[in-house]
């Protein structure tokens, strides 16, 4: 029997002559079943040439497929995991790396909802602290001072701010105006760093690596996955860009510093209360990330270990690119704004399709930054601008006093070639004596106010006010001599990783 169709229900799935028994409902499901299976095929052969490579740098895993997020976690936030986001189809996505992000509540939302809207958006699990709980587009954002001791906070105006955000009725910004939140930021973002860790080992105890970074760095999360990769968490790690206070080697905070797992059990784990220990400590030093290195020195004896110029406190426009910054890979940079970092995430993404594209991919190197960011600006010279040349000063010592840094910079007189005895000038004079130079004497220079600065790697530099006469800032590049640098060093024989036993 032939069923009538009903008009506008039936009919798209209506068909003549059909054996008893195929129904309509087997019919349906095969049609999905089919759809389904058609779907898979393409979704397969789209992701096929990168679960074919076996760089780790793009394998999640050894059968090509993401791992899944830690067991009881669906990740942070209001998000797909990133296995499920097309955005991050050639990301790695290891399940074994934590990525902290430390913040203020003056600042938060000016700073996280780009990341999350970016770097974070690939990374599996994070988390986010401050100095006031909040919500950011659905994230949470954890206090990291609720634990200071009270001995610490009471009678201490570096709580000031802590306590008016805490107690104000309407938006921070708003309550803020009553003082100043850059200073008092400051003075309270010491107090943080060791009970992040601390908090954060309770929250996640099981991860191999530990990654903290400010709410203004960008981290290279591919790259940063291929080189963890290669180091056991089982030893105790403390990597870092160092730097010091009073002889003391610390990991620079802004430039991020990554804790092994077997570092923070040392300190965390075995130490209950850490955070309390020092926060008195805290009061009467400058910085956290200070702090957080003596904590770790004195409770699980981990030094930190100089990983710069991968770990690394610049940006594009302030990367120092020649020999000492070329072929090596680069993890995290610092000091970069909303707009920096959308405009990085973007460039980061081109370049990992053309390397998966290539069937050879490698890591981001520091020389990739330079052919993207600096090598299409170079010119001659630049009006009012700062190029950040301070390697070598050519001044008239007699016209002037000069501050003792500018002084310890000079060549002997004696040392000058006929050039550079009149390089300060002016700026095409100090251009000329730059250019009478090697190249690893000088590819760039600045002139300023009787001042010839020179520098011996290449710089983009920013913007400076604008100044009359011998007052203005002018900077400029030798760019044949970078062109022919570049062009000579355009492949890398070898990637320089950080030295470090595994």
């Amino acid at each position: 029997m032939i069923k009538t169709p009903r008009p506008g229900r039936d009919s798209l799935f209506f068909i003549p002559t059909l054996p008893r028994m195929f129904t309509r409902k087997s019919i349906t499901i095969a049609l999905c079943a089919t759809i389904s299976l058609l779907l898979l095929l393409a979704t397969s052969r789209r992701l096929g040439g990168w679960t074919a490579i076996d760089d780790p740098l793009y394998r999640s895993d050894s059968h090509g497929h993401p791992r899944p997020p830690p067991p009881g976690q669906s990740g942070p936030g209001p998000r797909p995991h990133p296995s499920e986001n097309p955005d991050c189809a050639d990301y790695p996505i290891p399940d074994n790396i934590l990525v902290i992000m430390k913040t203020g509540a003056s600042e938060s939302f000016n700073r996280v909802p780009t990341q999350l809207l970016t770097v974070l958006k690939c990374v599996p699990d994070f988390l986010i602290f401050s100095d006031m709980e909040q919500k950011i587009g659905g994230y949470p954002v954890y206090d990291s001072l609720s634990n200071v001791s009270a001995e610490a906070m009471e009678g201490n105006s570096d709580f000031d701010l802590y306590r008016r955000q805490k107690a104000c009725p309407v938006d921070v910004e708003g309550c803020n105006k009553q003082g100043n939140p850059a200073s008092e930021g400051w003075n309270l973002d010491k107090y943080k760093n060791v009970h992040i860790a601390e908090q954060t080992y309770k929250m996640r105890p099981n991860y191999d690596w530990y990654v903290f970074v400010d709410a203004d760095t960008y981290v290279l999360w591919p790259n940063l996955v291929h080189w963890l990769g290669k180091l056991n968490p089982n030893k105790k790690h403390y990597l870092g860009s160092v730097t010091l206070i009073q002889g003391f080697r610390f990991g620079h905070g802004g430039s991020g510093y990554i804790v092994s797992k077997a570092s923070m059990k040392a300190l965390v784990e075995e130490n209950p209360g850490v955070g309390q220990k020092y926060d008195l400590r805290a009061k009467r030093e400058c910085c956290g990330d200070y702090v957080f290195a003596l904590a770790l020195k004195d409770n699980a004896n981990v030094s930190v270990e100089q990983m710069w110029p991968t770990i690394n406190g610049e940006k594009p426009a302030t990367l120092p690119f020649g020999p000492w910054h070329w072929c090596h890979p680069i993890v995290t940079m610092h000091h970069m704004n909303s707009e920096e970092i959308n405009s990085f995430w973007e460039f980061e993404h081109r370049f990992r399709r053309a390397q998966i594209a290539s069937g050879k991919p490698r890591p981001l190197l520091i020389k990739d930054i330079y052919h993207e960011y600096l090598e299409p600006k170079l010119k001659h010279e630049q009006l009012d601008w700062d190029n950040k040349s301070d390697d070598r000063f050519y001044v008239d010592i007699a016209a002037k006093e000069w501050d003792e840094g500018t002084l310890h910079r000079m060549k002997a007189a004696s040392e000058y070639n006929e050039l550079e005895k009149v390089a300060h000038r002016s700026a095409p004079d100090c251009a000329a004596a730059c250019k009478s130079l090697p190249p690893d004497d000088c590819v760039q220079y600045k002139y300023e106010d009787g001042k010839c600065a020179m520098h011996r790697s290449f710089i983009l530099g920013k913007p400076v006010p604008k100044k009359e006469g011998a007052k203005q800032s002018i900077s400029g590049w030798d760019v044949e001599k970078i062109k022919e640098w570049t062009e000579r060093e355009k492949v890398c024989d070898k990637i320089q990783w950080p030295n470090l036993s595994s």
